[in-house]
């Protein structure tokens, strides 16, 4: 009775150690694959392919250009058409500056949130699952496929949705291909759909910080909002 007791006791004291090393399930070693990767970046570089999907009239609209990030939060965006720059992002801690060419306008929004949370898996998985749950969505593909996603084979996909009301984000979608992220697809409140598609992706690239300045054309209008 003695021996059994001592047993018991040494169980309940490992039992911790134990519950420390479980596997973690198919989601979570997903996410660590993908997201991991993104831990403690310094600096990010790619092309993307942007399309978004009115859901009221199916309408798309196509453009294409790159992004930068350096950590902790500034991003740049460049969106051309046709070869021709017609609309520039640039975020910081405080603010978003939303430069349109065609309209020769800037829109200065004093928040950095939105622009960030499209680019959510740059901030890498700690800081991603403090603000958003993430699951295993890769049973879904071809249910997602139907909805106008454009997902290739092979992919695994996590899908991501905000701990706290979000006025732009209801969920967010990444595609990844041999862990690698292939795609980010954001579904708006209204459920319009906005899909990047990545490529030439660059991991903590030398780049400059006087390139995420916002340089406002002489005569365009600035508005605060």
């Amino acid at each position: 009775m003695k021996f059994v007791k001592i047993l018991l006791a040494l169980l309940f004291a490992f039992s911790p150690l134990f519950a420390a090393e479980a596997p973690k399930n198919d989601g979570e070693s997903i996410a660590a694959a993908i997201l991991g990767q993104y831990n403690n970046l310094k600096s990010f570089s790619a092309k993307f392919d942007r399309v978004t999907t009115q859901n009221a009239t199916g309408k798309k609209s196509h453009d294409n250009g790159t992004v930068m990030f350096i950590a902790p939060s500034d991003i740049r965006m460049d969106a051309l058409m046709g070869g021709k720059m017609v609309e520039q992002i640039i975020v910081d801690s405080e603010k978003t500056s939303i430069i349109n060419f065609e309209k020769k306008n800037v829109m200065v929004k004093k928040s950095s949130n939105e622009a960030a949370e499209y680019l959510a898996f740059l901030k890498g998985l700690d800081e991603v699952s403090k603000k958003f749950t993430i699951g295993d969505s890769t049973g879904t593909i071809e249910k997602a496929k139907k909805t106008g996603m454009v997902i290739k084979d092979g992919s695994k996909m996590l899908k991501l949705t905000p701990k706290t009301p979000n006025q732009q984000v209801k969920y967010i979608f990444i595609t990844a291909i041999n862990n690698e992220i292939d795609s980010v697809i954001i579904i708006d409140l209204m459920k319009n759909m906005t899909q990047f598609t990545f490529s030439d992706i660059k991991r903590n690239p030398a780049l400059d910080k006087k390139d995420f300045k916002a340089n406002i054309p002489t005569g365009f209008e600035v508005t605060d909002f």
